[in-house]
């Protein structure tokens, strides 16, 4: 029995070897040849089967299949990489600030070391811009412009206090309803105005004669979180922050500290402000005469995080 088997296994090989006069390569072989071949073994007493014979051909290779296939973690980091790019948030910085791409000049762009945000910096002939931008997202986190210029045409005269506002609230992209004026006079023909929004401060000097606007400059901050009226805010991707003290709570804190009261204040104003060391804060700011105070406040327990007092 045992030499029939061997016979009939060399004469497969040789059978396989030959190709039988077939076109294919050395070691291809049909069904059919296959099936001719296990029948030719079977009728020697051989035990070698068709299953035998193609069982090798017919299963992938390990290593192959290992190679291609995807986890989904690997799909998973792909996606989000493509989600938002660092042309995307740079898109948003300038779009945000109002600035032409073909005005700026970027000094920085780049994704954090940390890998949550990207970096971005640029100046323009006015100015400069800082801006931080979530990397998942693209949502803005944080900016800060500091921004002066002169002689900038309005086509408009101003013949009144009024009007000289509307200019400069109209050049600074501000709604009247969200700036709170501190100076506002006529000054030998110029209009010398300043006002503050909820993230920054703006000066102004406006021709009366020819509604130029002879110096501007602008000292801005702020972040994607929006206050909240009662207790706790929205953050750049609209998602509700908590917080157990309220905005009302916060300026007395702050005002308490600094041993004031609110009538005593030019303006106030508060706002849910994001942090690097702690997400979140209260960031309250107000102006007493010539000095302007600003406090972080914590969100849970009232904590004065950091304060700035400056005396102009």
């Amino acid at each position: 029995m045992k030499r029939k088997n061997c016979g009939a296994l060399l004469l497969l090989l040789l059978f396989l070897l030959t190709g039988c006069g077939t076109e294919g390569s050395v070691g291809t072989a049909t069904e059919g040849d296959a099936s001719a071949s296990a029948a030719g073994a079977e009728t020697s007493g051989s035990d070698v089967t068709l299953e035998d014979v193609t069982m090798e051909s017919a299963a992938p290779a390990e290593s192959d299949s290992a190679a291609t296939e995807e986890t989904p973690e690997d799909a998973a980091e792909a996606s989000a990489a493509a989600e938002v790019t660092l042309e995307d948030v740079k898109i948003t910085a300038l779009a945000h600030a109002g600035v032409e791409a073909t005005s700026a000049s970027f000094t920085e762009a780049r994704l954090h070391r940390d890998g949550t945000a990207y970096e971005i910096e640029f100046t323009t002939a006015d100015g400069q811009y800082e801006y931080e931008l979530s990397a998942d997202s693209g949502e803005i986190l944080s900016y800060q412009w500091e921004v002066q210029g002169k002689n900038v045409t309005t086509g408009t005269a101003p013949d009144s206090l009024d009007s000289a506002k509307a200019l400069a609230l109209s050049h600074a992209g501000v709604e009247a309803d969200a700036a709170s004026f501190e100076k506002e006079k006529l000054d030998d023909g110029v209009y010398e105005l300043e006002f503050t929004t909820a993230n920054g401060e703006y000066e102004y000097e406006i021709s009366r004669e020819t509604g130029v606007i002879l110096e501007y400059e602008w000292d801005v901050q702020g972040s994607g979180a929006a206050a909240d009226a009662a207790n706790g805010g929205t953050d750049s991707t609209g998602q509700t922050v908590n917080a157990a003290v309220t905005a009302g709570q916060a300026e007395s804190i702050a005002l308490g500290d600094a041993g004031l009261a609110e009538g005593d204040t030019k303006y106030l104003h508060s706002y849910v402000e994001w942090r690097h060391d702690a997400p979140y804060a209260w960031c309250v700011e107000f102006g007493v005469r010539d000095t302007e105070y600003v406090y972080l406040i914590d969100l849970e327990d009232g904590t004065i995080l950091e304060q700035y007092v400056e005396s102009h």
